[in-house]
């Protein structure tokens, strides 16, 4: 049977941030995937979730440094980790020079089981950012750990693998009638994930990966739970194993002459084709199709929306009879101009008018939240100033604003008097004009811009059309 590379995806890579095991670097083991004509890619680090943000970026980016456009088509990006898990994640601190606590581990380091997981969403992603960060700051005990209860808190928005063979599911099938306590794991998995839970299968060559390949099939048709394979990739080519066990003689200090020295036995953990894989796993093909179909649950669109779309901000807690953080700005902000005498100016009611024209229409254009970030802003700084804390008058772009003066967020000289400019503080530099008249507003109040292109000459049109607007 033929397998195009469009028919299967790696679900266990490993980059330069599994350290000293995995060998790729990111960029060229997503330019390598991009080439081969996978339609995505997972990233699974051993332990961290360091590379994300680069990943995301190098699976999508159509231009090198040098602005050479990339000949091969983006790829989807598939953030994921390769846990630690451990029965009791808080086992106590290193005691002494030598000895550690070992009251919740007695087999030490053996004891860290592995286990993959997938952020499916943004939800996903942060809880992922959690578990990484926990298991460094209270799970770390060889490696960074977490457990079944923390997993159990942080499992929405998750997919989760069954991982290598140091998995807990694995562990059990090795050993000798141990098959329905796999079982009951497995079914555990399947349902803290909500039914986002997968069985890999993998053969590298060892032979303990050979015996269980038949009860992880067994354990997917009667537990209803796709089985995945996979190739827990480590290097991109064939050729380059060598390096990468010198690569691991270095984490733990041996020479490769050293027949202790930590190695995998085969040169089998690179990125395969999906006609390699086809050839270990040709008899069940389902296994291949399921990569693709699981990949395609992965809503990685509101992963970059959140994270590169808009404006990341705390939660922050308005009054119930307001709708918005725009309306909560909207009253302060003329009660603030009232305090100040400013009311009685038709010079500042037109800039403050304005300016919360700019607000509202970048939050409803751009997805920019300003009216949240003043909001913010102004709460610290009133209780900066209540606790007689020390602050400044504003600085740069933000000492313009006749709104900030209002919510008492900068103090000085009026703006209006020096004729400086506001706009400069919301980037509104080479963005395409929209006429405010879409947004509520009159043609003659600020129109606003989109991100999505640097048409000047559009631009140009639409001030036309407007009669004129001030370019910023």
């Amino acid at each position: 049977m033929n397998f195009s590379n469009k028919d299967f995806v790696h679900l266990h890579c490993h980059s330069m941030f599994s350290n000293f095991d995995g060998l790729s670097k990111l960029s060229e083991l997503v330019m390598k995937a991009r080439e081969m004509g996978f339609p995505a890619l997972a990233i699974t680090d051993h332990g961290n979730v360091m590379s994300w943000i680069q990943f995301l970026k190098e699976c999508r980016m159509t231009a090198d440094k040098k602005g050479t456009p990339i000949p091969y088509p983006p790829i989807k990006p598939i953030l994921g980790c390769e846990f630690y898990l451990s029965r009791k994640m808080n086992i106590g601190q290193y005691e002494g020079k030598k000895g550690v606590a070992k009251q919740n581990q007695p087999e030490g380091r053996k004891g860290n089981k592995h286990l993959t997981l997938y952020a499916m969403n943004f939800e996903g992603y942060q809880n992922l950012c959690t578990l990484s960060q926990r298991s460094w700051l209270e799970g770390f005990y060889s490696s960074p750990r977490i457990d079944l209860e923390l997993l159990n808190k942080h499992s929405k928005g998750l997919m989760g693998g069954s991982a290598c063979l140091s998995s807990l599911i694995n562990s059990h099938l090795l050993k000798e009638n141990n098959y329905d306590n796999a079982k009951k794991v497995a079914a555990m998995f399947k349902e803290i994930f909500n039914g986002n839970f997968f069985l890999e299968v993998m053969y590298t060559g060892v032979i303990e990966q050979k015996v269980i390949i038949p009860e992880i099939f067994k354990l997917g048709k009667e537990l209803d739970i796709p089985v995945v394979a996979s190739n827990d990739c480590h290097y991109l080519e064939k050729g380059q194993a060598m390096s990468q066990e010198i690569l691991m003689c270095m984490s733990s200090s041996r020479s490769i002459k050293d027949p202790k020295h930590l190695h995998h036995p085969y040169d089998e953990y690179y990125l395969k084709s999906a006609q390699e894989m086809a050839n270990i796993f040709g008899k069940n093909p389902q296994c291949l199709y399921n990569s693709v179909m699981l990949a395609e649950r992965i809503d990685t669109a509101d992963i970059e929306k959140n994270l590169f779309g808009g404006m990341r901000l705390p939660k922050f807690d308005i009054p119930k009879e307001f709708k918005s953080s725009y309306e909560y700005l909207e009253k302060k902000a003329w009660e603030g101009l009232k305090v100040k005498g400013w009311h009685r100016s038709e010079k500042h009611i037109a800039a403050l008018k304005r300016e919360l024209a700019d607000v509202k229409i970048a939050k409803e254009s751009n997805n920019y939240d300003f009216a949240k970030y003043f909001l913010i802003v102004e709460d610290y700084i009133r209780e900066a100033k209540e606790r007689g804390c020390l602050v400044g008058c504003g600085r740069g772009s933000g000492f313009a604003s006749v709104l900030l003066r209002c919510l008492d967020i900068t103090y000085g000289v009026d703006p209006l008097e020096y004729s400086l400019i506001w706009e400069r503080f919301l980037g509104f530099s080479d963005l395409k004009f929209v006429k405010a008249s879409d947004f509520g507003f009159s043609d003659d109040d600020l129109v606003i811009v989109n991100r999505s292109t640097d048409d000047l000459d559009e631009n140009r049109e639409l001030e036309d059309d407007l009669g004129g607007v001030d370019r910023y």
